[in-house]
């Protein structure tokens, strides 16, 4: 009978991951292979996961200093979430106001240097 080696795993996302590895000249090398494999796909999964949670804390610090409807900066913004959250890339921030004005979260006005953001009055509300 062949040696047998079975690898199991659920990545956070609920995804069952199974890997079987059977043969008559079986090496670690194969095996130390596919347990690289499912340490890839587990890191990708919450590499996701942060991202997706940093979304939801900055749109948290946009609304907790932002939300009564008043216009604020990049540089504004910035200072907010260092404060709340740590020391975040800018240029990381500048990506997140671009999505929250393309999903409608936020009103842009004025051009570079000078943009300014609100939320929408929508979301504002807890709507």
């Amino acid at each position: 009978m062949a040696p047998k080696v079975r690898i199991e795993d659920t990545l956070p996302t609920g995804e069952r991951i199974v890997i079987t590895i059977e043969g008559p000249e079986l090496s670690e090398k194969r095996v130390v292979q596919a347990l690289e494999l499912l340490k890839i796909m587990t890191a990708a999964e919450r590499n996701e996961e942060r991202r997706a949670s940093l979304k939801e804390e900055i749109w948290g610090v946009i609304e907790e200093y932002f939300g009564d409807g008043s216009w604020f900066t990049l540089k504004d913004l910035h200072a907010a979430v260092r404060e709340k959250l740590g020391d975040v890339k800018v240029t990381l921030l500048g990506s997140y106001l671009s999505r929250f004005v393309s999903e409608g979260r936020l009103v842009k006005r004025g051009s570079k240097p000078r943009t300014e953001y609100r939320v929408r009055l929508v979301y504002a509300r807890g709507t």
